[in-house]
């Protein structure tokens, strides 16, 4: 499993990388870079111990996580989209763990000169819902195209807009795609094509 860490600068994003993987990361700001540092950890597991203990293999294997510590998002990134590099890193994840600020530290300023925890996730939750809905409004325009040119499947370009009508109507009111409900045949459109 991949899990990318990402919040506002100075949230406290590698602080919690560094206690997941046990690393020594520096804390420094990444000053408007986008850097990424990755460690595969395992996840102990007391079941798994007992039956290598039980039945002594050559090697035990536990699970494996692989965590991303990725700098470089900013609240207002996604009003001309997030950059093709975060954006490619964020795709790489299988989930996301967003990193709030809940503490006040003389030495290290907040981007929006206070402490808000609830502004913060919802401004990080919004740049991924823009950005989510830029997508979709491209995806969409495509297929407007694809229909005017002619050459392709009637059929499934009607499908694949009438599901892109819904993922737009969706994130046009600020309600994030994972909160959607989908048919068996939308799914199966959603894994075949690229967005």
């Amino acid at each position: 499993m991949k899990l990318g860490i990402i919040g506002l600068p100075q949230s406290g994003k590698t602080t919690i990388y560094n206690a997941l993987t046990r690393g020594n990361t520096p804390t420094t700001a990444s000053a408007g870079r986008i850097e990424v540092h990755t460690a595969v950890v395992d996840v102990p597991d007391p079941r798994v111990t007992l039956l290598s203990d039980m039945f002594k293999p050559k090697k035990t294997i536990y699970t494996k996580v692989t965590y991303a510590d990725i700098a470089g998002l900013e609240a207002g990134s996604a009003k001309s989209g997030i950059s093709g590099q975060l954006l490619n890193q964020l795709n790489q994840m299988e989930g996301l763990i967003l990193v709030v600020r809940g503490f006040t530290d003389e030495n290290v300023m907040h981007p929006s000169g206070s402490v808000d925890p609830m502004r913060d996730a919802d401004s990080m939750l919004t740049e991924l819902l823009l950005n989510d809905l830029i997508a979709v409004e491209r995806k969409l325009e495509k297929l407007a195209d694809e229909r005017k040119k002619g050459g392709t499947d009637k059929t499934l370009n009607a499908r694949n807009t009438e599901l892109f009508e819904k993922l737009n109507a969706a994130l046009s009111d600020n309600k994030p795609l994972r909160s959607l409900e989908f048919t068996n045949d939308e799914k199966e459109n959603w894994q075949v094509m690229a967005c």
